[in-house]
């Protein structure tokens, strides 16, 4: 049995390719070709467990993630845990893969997907609010299908920035990195701005922000007492593109936008419905989009990896 450290995986594929990897899994889930059972939420304080399962016809995986918080405190990653892929036939487990790089890699295609859908190709100011791994990763892949020339950041920790600028420069050189006083400063600089916290509740103050022009992507919230962009976002929102249907009943953007009729229940769609051509996008001019993860974009990317693996 193979092991797929953070360190391979992330030299692997471009984040064009794994774009790709991902819309490949959000068609075959469209197709019934994966199935993904409900995860399961286990929470122990500030910390939550997450089994995430999903089964195709020749892999399924199991993720195991642990989020925690508190572990900035003790210069630990936030994200941990371990993803394990069987062969669908026998059972046998086939390889482990480092899951925070896996949830880092394909929930960055899953914002970047977002992100095409409800932005203007001409954008190039983005914003970014949290700093960490999700932050990084929505950045890089951001930058790898839009133009960006201005990237504002904000985080609660001031250390984090140093460490992400550079990584930034090191796949964009030419990409201007601004330290922002807050997380209004971010939205008001930004055309685009992408939350990627695990804040309970909204990062930054809607109120005297002028917000017309500018789109929303959150990528951090999964649980349901999380919101993490603030109500005024979608009470201007026409539309809410959700990665996963399971996003109405597990996370509180969602939760507390279909129970406040902020958007009508028949407007908020997901991403399996576009490749279904249930719903046009050329319908609504202010969307928002809200990725809280789904088991099948673990898989499409696992499956990738292995098989590059296996056949190079």
């Amino acid at each position: 049995m193979h092991h797929f450290s953070s360190e391979v995986l992330v030299d692997l594929f471009t984040p064009l390719e794994i774009i790709e990897i991902v819309k490949n899994g959000i068609k075959k889930y469209a197709e019934g070709k994966y199935k993904v059972p409900e995860r399961m939420h286990l929470s122990r304080g500030e910390s939550t467990n997450l089994i995430m399962p999903a089964f195709g016809d020749n892999y399924y995986c199991t993720k195991l993630i642990s989020v925690d918080p508190n572990n900035t405190k003790h210069d630990l990653p936030v994200i941990s845990g371990l993803l394990v892929l069987n062969d669908s036939t026998t059972g046998e487990p086939l390889a482990t893969m480092d899951a925070p790089t896996i949830t880092a890699l394909r929930t960055g295609a899953v914002g970047s997907i977002g992100l095409d859908l409800i932005c203007e190709k001409e954008v190039t100011r983005l914003g970014i609010i949290g700093l960490g791994v999700q932050g990084l990763w929505q950045s890089i892949f951001a930058s790898s299908i839009r133009n960006i020339t201005n990237i504002f950041c904000y985080s609660r920790s001031t250390t984090s920035f140093k460490s992400y600028r550079q990584k930034i420069k090191t796949s964009f050189p030419n990409l201007e990195v601004t330290w922002c006083n807050s997380s209004e400063e971010v939205v008001n600089e930004s055309e685009i701005v992408i939350a990627c916290t695990t804040s309970k509740n909204p990062v930054f103050d809607a109120n005297a922000l002028e917000l017309s022009s500018k789109r929303f992507v959150s990528v951090g919230s999964f649980a349901k007492d999380m919101q993490e962009l603030p109500d005024q976002i979608y009470l201007d929102a026409e539309a809410l593109i959700l990665d996963a249907e399971a996003a109405r009943n597990e996370v509180g953007d969602v939760i507390n936008t279909l129970k406040s009729k902020w958007i009508s229940p028949n407007d908020i769609h997901t991403l399996a419905d576009l490749a279904n051509n249930k719903m046009a996008i050329s319908n609504y001019k202010n969307i928002v989009f809200k990725s809280v993860g789904m088991a099948a974009f673990d898989l499409a990317l696992a499956e990738a990896v292995y098989n590059k693996h296996r056949f190079k």
